[in-house]
């Protein structure tokens, strides 16, 4: 059970960092309506993809070697 609630708790991590690329994106396009360089563009989702591998990779160590696991956004103290 607790592989399940990590697990669930890694794919809200990930939507979160999709929802906040997602959310610039839109506001420096759609509400500003600047163009982005396709340099600049290609370089965010770079930086976007190694954040989403970087969780999964930590959430891997924690399951498999007991390591430190992602933040826990509601951990009671």
């Amino acid at each position: 059970m607790g592989i399940l609630i990590s697990f669930l708790n890694l794919l809200l991590y990930l939507a979160i960092i999709i929802l906040i690329a997602y959310a610039i994106r839109w506001l420096i396009t759609g509400f500003l309506g600047w163009p982005i360089d396709p340099m600049v563009y290609k370089w965010a989702q770079i930086v976007v993809g190694l954040l989403c591998i970087i969780a999964v990779v930590v959430w891997l160590v924690g399951v498999l070697a007991g390591g430190p696991g992602l933040p826990h956004f509601w951990a009671y103290r």
